[in-house]
This record gives structure tokens, C-alpha cells and sequence, in this order.
């Protein structure tokens, strides 16, 4: 314990001696006052409670006595905004100190968190964040040095460092983590805006490990251990100094390889965790408790014991680093705060971007896709399968898919047959997989010869389908890879189809239209027009290896404050 904690504590001691002698006036049932704290900072405020509660101080006769709950900030954000799906009783809360004022505006976008919760301008700590790496890994990385950015966490298609690094984002989950949402905010404003942005932001999410907060010894030990044989990974992750510090200090190994993330925008720094104070009841006796603990935790010896544990106190004061750490050395360009919209539009496209997809592919097998694929000595329809092998691994396992194929009177007079009926990607039917299966079924396609294309009643009977069976929880989408023909006599009419679809389409049930086009269509302003009816897009390819491109370009439409406007 440092000299001035510990004088604090005499000082406190003899505060709370002095207090003794009105016990006699003290009521014997005291008013218990209920705090929760983000855990890595409980223990902090436990301490100075401790010695709040043993200076007796009174509210109408009773004395105060405050209990510190551990508590994760997204469970008690949760309960306090009346969001809390089971997972057991939450105790009562009345004061609050999450790990960053970010969750205050998380809560207070519903109406239960905007009536009860109400700031104090109280700040208990501050702990800006780094990007961090086990020391065995840092240093077969030259690239993570001292001016480390956010980029060093993009994959290399997008501005990242080298993929023959193999680096492993193991991101904290936005919606669990204040660490993981900033860090999400300052890559989304390294990355900017519009489509090219969007895509970018897509590729980086796909691209990364969605893990709790590694924010303790015990949980940083374990991210160590993925540099370890048998994994022998090279994982690098997003944590609080404080949590370093800790670890630094608990381990008898090497320190952790550590940079505060800087940049020649002061955008683009180290953002802040700044563990306010925050009232979350409507008892009036319970609001002066709180305030006058409130006093307490604004007080010189509440930021001594914060600094001991290894945070910054409120106006950014550290303790003494140890040498060993390295962070002493390196500047610390702190980020400008992130705004209450800014940190939900983030929060909300990480939501889009983590639904699983739900797709039925439409493969056209019409004579057309016989016809030869520019100079590649390939037909479409072979070109069509390498496509759909590659497109097919983009996609994650939780995603939902089936094939159907469609050219004319295919099967009882029908434009279409089904080869894969849709469900997870994961799921064996028979001997294999559902993802191996399309993979064996689209390997072999071959064109039906003297079969037109029936492309838009294919379209409108998988559409139906998809509407039919629509799930919540999924991005639902009929996918077309087409040559963009349609000329089987008696097909539906373009302008009858898109009537159709007008008519069909739900936006609380909304199934989107992605059409990829092989070549180039004489007619694909109309094949635009027909995936823009259900907020879908089209695109137009010559080679199977743009389909990359066409993959995040169309999930990344997710996150379009509105439709996207066409690509």
C-alpha cells in the first residue's frame, strides 16, 4: 500500500473513531444504500465505502451503510433500462458505476433507463485504452511498435498490416464492452463514410473474434495463453491500462507488449473509460444517501485508492508506473469523446452485421449460361459454379441456405427446382454437411440446352417463398446468379414483376433481392430496378474472384442509415 493510502486510512480511522461517539444518536436501522460497480473498479470503491460506511454518516437519524455490488455494466444497463431477458434477479441498484459514461447513453434511449437514471458529474477514475499483445507475439510483429494506430487492427485488404502476420482480432463485444464499442467508433471514424467505408467496415468486422473484455489478471493470462503451443496464435486485443497495470503486476512473466493507439487526428487516439457516478432510483431518501457517498467517492482519499488500483483518478492522474510496464515512455494522445449518436450508429451496425444470413440462391441453368465467358475459355456456367465455391465460403456458419435452379420447364412444367431446401449451413443431410452438399450440387451444373430463361417467375416463386417461411433474427435474401436473360416465351413481365413484388414486399418481413450478373446485361437497369423494389441491388461481374467485392458491398447495405442508394 502506498504512503498515501495509507495515511488516508489513518486519517479515515480516526474520522471514523470521532464518529463513535454518536453512536448513541445513530437509529438501528440504518439506510442501506446499494452501488453497483463495474467490477474492476468494485474493489476501489468498496474500499472507500468501507471506510464511508464506518464514519456513520446520517440521514434523519439513521445511519448509512453502503454495499458494493460487482457488476458487469451491460447487466446492470439491462435492468436498470427495463431491457433484462432472465438470467435471474438483479439486486436493487441505486447508485451505479459503469465502466464509461457510453452505457449512460445506452440506457437512456429507453424510456424506463431516461426516467430513472440521472447523472451527478461525478467521475470516481479514468483508464484510457491500448491495444495490446502478449510480448512473445509483439516481438515477431516489428509492424505493432510505437505509433501503433487503429489500423493495426484492419485486416491487410483494407489498410491493415501484412496478412502473413496472421494476426487474430479478439475484439470485446460492443454490446457487452464500453472497450469493444469504442474501439468499434474509432475504427468506424478511421474508415470514414459512405459505401466504400461501409464495405471497408463489414470486411473488418468479418474479419475479427467477437470475445468478452480480457479486463483482469486471470483473463489476460488466458489471452496469453492463445500465443501459447498448442495454439501457438498470435491474438492482439483492445484493454484498459489498468487492467495492464494489474496484470503487470500479478504475474511474475513478461509484461505485456502495450501501445496507446495514436494517430495525426485527435480523433483517432486513446478514448477514455471515465467510470461515472450515476443516480438509478426515485427514492428520495435513497437520492440523499447517494449524494452525500457521492461527496465521499469526490474526495482527495476516493482518488488515492483509485490510483493504488491502478486507474487514473478523475482529473487523469496515474500512480506510480512500473518501469517494466513500458508505458511510462510513450505519449498518450486521449480521443475526443465519442457522442451519444455516434456510439448507437456504431452499436446499431454491429447489430446488422452480426445477423446471420438467410439466403435461397437461384442458379440460372438456362441455355444462355452455355454461352462462352469472355476470353476465359470458360462458359458462364462454369464460371457461375467457381463463383458460387467462392462466394459460398464467404459466408459464416450461422448462415441458413438452399439452391434452387432455374431456366423452363424444369420440373412439372415449372421456371424452377429445388437442389438444397434452405436450413443451417452446418446441418448434415444424409453423409455430408448442407454447406458440403451446395458445394457438390453448384460443382456440377451443367445448361439445360434449348431451356430459355424463366428468370422472373423464378424470381417471384423464390420470393414468395422466402416470405413464407421468413425468420426473425436473419437477413433474409433471394440471391440471383444469372446470365441476366430472360427469354422464355410466356415469362412474367419485368414491369408485372416488380408490380408484383410492390405488392408483396413487408418492411417489418423484409426480404431483399441481390441479383449478380455474369458479363454485362443489356437489360440490367431493369434487373436494378427489380432487386431496388425490395431494398435489394444488383451487380454486375467478369470474374469469379469480384464476388469478394459484391459479398460485403451487399452486406455492408445493412448498415445504410436508409436504402442504400443503388451500386
Amino acid at each position: 500500500m502506498s504512503l498515501a493510502v495509507l495515511a488516508s486510512a489513518i486519517l479515515m480511522g480516526a474520522l471514523s473513531a470521532q464518529a463513535l461517539a454518536h453512536r448513541r444518536s445513530c437509529g438501528g436501522h440504518p439506510a442501506v444504500l446499494r452501488v453497483a460497480a463495474s467490477p474492476d473498479i468494485a474493489p476501489a470503491i468498496t474500499r472507500v465505502a468501507t471506510a464511508f460506511t464506518r464514519q456513520r454518516h446520517q440521514l434523519d437519524g439513521r445511519c448509512i451503510s453502503v454495499i458494493v455490488m460487482p457488476l458487469a455494466p451491460a447487466t446492470a444497463a439491462a435492468d436498470i433500462d427495463g431491457q433484462a431477458r432472465g438470467g435471474g434477479p438483479v439486486p436493487v441498484i441505486d447508485a451505479w458505476i459503469p465502466d464509461s459514461s457510453i452505457w449512460l447513453d445506452v440506457v437512456r434511449g429507453y424510456p424506463l433507463g431516461a426516467q430513472r437514471v440521472q447523472p451527478t458529474g461525478i467521475s470516481v477514475a479514468r483508464s484510457p485504452l491500448m491495444i495490446v499483445m502478449p510480448a512473445s507475439v509483439a516481438a515477431q510483429t516489428p509492424a505493432f511498435n510505437a505509433t501503433t494506430g487503429w489500423s493495426f487492427l484492419l485486416p491487410a485488404s483494407i489498410g491493415g498490416p501484412a496478412g502473413s502476420l496472421h494476426l487474430r482480432v479478439d475484439m470485446p463485444d460492443p454490446t457487452t464492452s464500453a472497450a469493444g464499442l469504442s474501439a468499434m467508433v474509432e475504427v468506424s471514424r478511421l474508415l470514414g463514410t459512405g459505401a466504400a467505408a461501409r464495405a471497408a467496415l463489414t470486411k473488418f468486422v468479418f474479419s475479427l473474434e467477437p470475445t468478452p473484455q480480457f479486463d483482469s489478471p486471470a483473463s489476460l493470462a488466458s489471452f496469453v495463453a492463445l500465443a501459447q503451443p498448442p495454439l501457438s496464435g498470435h491474438p492482439v486485443t483492445v484493454t484498459s491500462e489498468q487492467a495492464v497495470i494489474q496484470y503487470d503486476q500479478a504475474t511474475s512473466g513478461p509484461p505485456l507488449a502495450a501501445r496507446y493507439p495514436a494517430a495525426m487526428n485527435d480523433a483517432l487516439g486513446s478514448p477514455e473509460l471515465d467510470y461515472p457516478y450515476l443516480l438509478a432510483t426515485s427514492d428520495p431518501v435513497m437520492i440523499q444517501a447517494a449524494r452525500q457517498f457521492g461527496q465521499a467517492l469526490a474526495q482527495p482519499y476516493a482518488a488515492r485508492v483509485v490510483r493504488y488500483f491502478g486507474f487514473r483518478s478523475a482529473n487523469g492522474v496515474p500512480d506510480q508506473i512500473p518501469a517494466r510496464d513500458g508505458l511510462a515512455s510513450q505519449p498518450l494522445q486521449l480521443a475526443s469523446a465519442v457522442a451519444p449518436s455516434e456510439a448507437q450508429a456504431v452499436l446499431q451496425a454491429w447489430q446488422k452485421l452480426g445477423l446471420g444470413s438467410r439466403d435461397l440462391v437461384l442458379d440460372d441453368v438456362s441455355s444462355a449460361m452455355a454461352q462462352p465467358a469472355g476470353g476465359t475459355g470458360l462458359t458462364l456456367e462454369q464460371e457461375l459454379s467457381r463463383t458460387a465455391a467462392l462466394g459460398l465460403a464467404l459466408f459464416p456458419d450461422n448462415t441458413e441456405m438452399g439452391v434452387w435452379k432455374y431456366a423452363s420447364n424444369l420440373a412439372g412444367g415449372r421456371p424452377y427446382q429445388q437442389m438444397v431446401p434452405v436450413g443451417p449451413l452446418t446441418a448434415e443431410i444424409g453423409l455430408v454437411s448442407r454447406r458440403q452438399l451446395i458445394q457438390q450440387q453448384t460443382s456440377v451444373l451443367q445448361p439445360v440446352t434449348d431451356a430459355p430463361a424463366a428468370m422472373d417467375d423464378a424470381i417471384l416463386a423464390a420470393y414468395r417463398h422466402m416470405l413464407a417461411t421468413y425468420q426473425q433474427g436473419f437477413q433474409n435474401a433471394v440471391v440471383v446468379l444469372t446470365s441476366g436473360a430472360d427469354n422464355a416465351p410466356g415469362d412474367l413481365p419485368a414491369s408485372a414483376l416488380i408490380a408484383r413484388l410492390r405488392t408483396l414486399y413487408n418492411p417489418s418481413r423484409r426480404v431483399e433481392i441481390v441479383i449478380i450478373v455474369f458479363g454485362r446485361s443489356p437489360d440490367f437497369a431493369t434487373l436494378q430496378q427489380i432487386a431496388g423494389t425490395t431494398g435489394g441491388a444488383a451487380f454486375e461481374i467478369t470474374s469469379p474472384r469480384q464476388i469478394g467485392r459484391v459479398f460485403f458491398a451487399a452486406i455492408a447495405r445493412r448498415i445504410c442509415p436508409s436504402n442504400c442508394p443503388a451500386p
